[in-house]
């Protein structure tokens, strides 16, 4: 097991948004959180990279108890996180910005290659590394947004909206290198509001609601009408 969630209870100051949460996932899987807005999904990511204010259980990532730790020695340990809206830099290049998410990399070497790993997963990305990302497309960007978080090579890498304003031909394009990332060795957890798209792509998912799971299976489980009605409306 990769990361072990044991019942979480999570919010923003006195806001309380999570309640109970608990979420199991092994190596090389890839799972969602799905649900209504305001579910609390985002939260549980953020409450894993420590941007939420955690006031019961506990985190355990790769066996070792991350509940209290900083985002930037998350970082160290394997998480990387490519949170809502890109969050890219538009005034610096391409491979500047990248640089930036390998920046505790203190080996010239190792650098390059990540570098080059992340250019061999976003082609479009090598051909701009010149140019200001703020020039790139919605979806380069999001290429972006990605590949700046696995210049660290995390063992697990989570994501919120990924297709968030893309097109359809963009966001299948999307899960495909997703899909890809997995296959080399990254465990991914999503958030995604496109719910039909996403389990075709995962392999098991969390739906939520009012802050709490409210089912838990396979991509076939989770595709059930009565289970979405139900959870959705409820």
């Amino acid at each position: 097991m990769l990361l072990h969630i044991e019942n979480l209870s999570a919010g923003y100051g006195q806001l309380h948004v999570l309640e109970n949460i608990s979420i199991q996932i092994d190596v090389g899987e890839i799972v969602v959180l799905i649900g209504p807005n305001g579910a609390g999904k985002s939260t549980i990511l953020k409450s894993i990279f420590g941007l939420a204010n955690k006031t019961q259980g506990r985190i355990l990532f790769d066996a070792q108890d991350i509940t209290s730790l900083p985002t930037y020695t998350l970082i160290e340990h394997g998480v990387g996180f490519v949170p809502q809206g890109r969050l890219i830099f538009p005034t610096m290049t391409v491979q500047e910005n990248l640089e930036i998410g390998g920046y505790l990399i203190d080996h010239k070497e190792t650098l390059v290659e990540s570098l080059e790993y992340v250019f061999g997963l976003f082609p479009a990305l090598k051909e701009k590394k010149r140019e200001l990302a703020g020039n790139l497309s919605g979806g380069q960007q999001q290429q972006l947004a990605i590949g700046r978080a696995l210049m660290m090579r995390p063992k697990l890498l989570m994501l919120d909206e990924p297709s968030l304003g893309l097109s359809p031909k963009l966001t299948h394009e999307v899960f495909q290198i997703l899909q890809k990332i997995r296959e080399e060795g990254t465990t991914l957890l999503i958030v995604e509001q496109n719910v039909r798209l996403a389990l075709r792509y995962v392999d098991r998912g969390y739906l939520l609601s009012n802050g709490k799971i409210r089912f838990s299976g396979t991509s076939k489980e989770l595709s059930d009408e009565k289970i979405m009605h139900d959870s959705y409306l409820s």
